[in-house]
């Protein structure tokens, strides 16, 4: 007769419970599929990207093409669930070689899972948290124009010789040795802007987000800021000091760096700007 004591059947029965929770966990990772394309795009044409969150890698080349990696994972716990939404989710691909737009689509994915009053108040919520992931790697041709829409993807874009035009509201992002301007708006995300060159205007806005830009020795380009009163800011370099109201440490801040050149207006109401020289 085998006897089983209490501490060795509880032991058994942490162990089955983590080796289900493993297996369940393995099951729903696994769950995933990928999309492979290549299409033309001229060395001056526009890349679209539209998405909500996962990641987007943008690397560039002297290719006149676009290639588009794509890869939707599950974010879900409920394995039967997470199959059906990876398989639903969809990847809009269209244009010319004078424009690319990329779109991931979620509308196939709303089904009858909630009823009553309540759980319609929080699907909202529940429906935005277990949406796939969708990764995007990319090469484009280093000239094009970049446009992305995003809600809270992780973002890194290399070498672009090309203006860019970015809106997230909570992601974070590393844009790497960029030559020509940027168009940023964000809510709360974290973005670290390096240019190789500041050769455009550019416009850089967050509501309270970090931000970082870093501009080469000897650029040259006018500095113009509207911040709130609540905006942690620091440059390395020698600008002016604008009060706007003193009792409240309120200021803003202007100069002709190096001689002044394309505009850099800087806007916050209460996030962290930090004006770097590399």
């Amino acid at each position: 007769m085998v006897i089983i004591h209490m501490e060795d059947s509880m032991r058994l029965l942490s162990l089955l419970v983590a080796l289900s929770f493993l297996c369940i966990s393995s099951a729903t990772s696994q769950i995933s599929r990928e999309i492979h394309k290549t299409l033309p795009l001229k060395s001056d044409g526009r890349l679209v990207i539209d998405t909500y969150k996962g990641s987007i890698t943008v690397r560039t080349h002297d290719k006149p093409q676009v290639e588009v990696d794509v890869r939707i994972e599950s974010d879900d716990s409920n394995s039967r669930e997470a199959e059906m939404d990876v398989k639903d989710t969809e990847i809009d691909i269209d244009g010319s070689d004078a424009e690319v737009t990329l779109h991931t689509s979620y509308k196939d994915l709303e089904r009858e899972r909630h009823t009553g009053f309540w759980n319609n108040i929080f699907h909202s919520f529940e429906f935005s948290n277990s949406l796939p992931l969708v990764h995007y790697t990319i090469k484009m041709p280093r000239t094009a124009e970049l446009r992305i829409k995003d809600y809270k993807s992780r973002t890194r874009i290399d070498d672009l010789r090309s203006d860019l035009t970015f809106k997230t509201y909570k992601g974070e992002a590393e844009i790497n040795n960029l030559l020509g301007g940027i168009e940023l708006e964000t809510y709360k995300g974290t973005v670290h802007i390096s240019f190789s060159h500041l050769s455009s205007d550019s416009r850089i806005e967050t509501q309270k987000g970090s931000i970082t830009i870093a501009v080469p020795k000897g650029d040259k380009y006018d500095l113009l800021t509207n911040f709130g009163r609540r905006v942690n800011f620091s440059t390395d370099f020698d600008v002016q000091r604008i009060e706007r109201n003193k009792k409240h440490n309120h200021y803003d801040y202007q100069a002709n760096i190096h001689g002044g050149g394309p505009r850099l207006r800087l806007t916050s109401e209460k996030g962290e700007m930090r004006l770097v020289e590399k």
